[in-house]
């Protein structure tokens, strides 16, 4: 009896300390419900118009609008080949709060100012751990509905994946 007893103990402990980590490593950017956040699932066509409110895209087009909370003095990518890519397959959009800009502009179709958040409340992002701004992206296909919405505090490493996921918009 005391032996399983003991081997509860060790996996319980076990389990508290990973549970403990992770929570450690929660970003105050991520989503509080992490099955939210980044799902790859793309909406269903024709369900969730996208807000023409502020946004500048062109008729026909697909847009990508990326939510961040400053550019200031940084790029929106890590790579620029990774922008240029993103940019020839559809018009980018910045959304901040604060109105800056990237540090390189090259091919980005449009800036939008959301300082009270309504924007991306309206494009239905949530907002994230710490209660502040959403960081994070939203794709529009070409007839103007909103395909896909997460919260992504790392979307400048990650244009593959945007790709990936503008791959199965029209």
């Amino acid at each position: 009896m005391r032996l399983y007893v003991g081997i509860w103990l060790t996996v319980a402990i076990f389990m508290g300390a990973l549970l403990g980590f992770a929570e450690y490593r929660r970003n105050p950017l991520n989503d509080p419900d992490q099955a939210w956040q980044r799902t790859g699932v793309l909406l269903p066509a024709q369900t969730y118009p996208a807000p023409t409110d502020g946004v500048e895209s062109r008729a026909g087009h697909r847009a990508i609008l990326f939510f961040t909370r400053s550019l200031s003095d940084r790029h929106l990518f890590h790579d620029l080949a990774d922008q240029s890519d993103l940019v020839s397959t559809a018009d980018v959009i910045i959304v901040t709060p604060d109105g800056s800009r990237p540090v390189i502009e090259n091919g980005i179709r449009h800036f939008a100012m959301d300082a009270d958040g309504s924007m991306a409340k309206a494009f239905g992002l949530r907002r994230p751990i710490d209660g502040g701004p959403p960081v994070g992206y939203v794709l529009v296909d070409f007839h103007g509905y909103i395909r896909f919405r997460t919260l992504d505090p790392g979307f400048g490493h990650r244009a593959w994946e945007i790709k990936l996921l503008l791959g199965g918009i029209p």
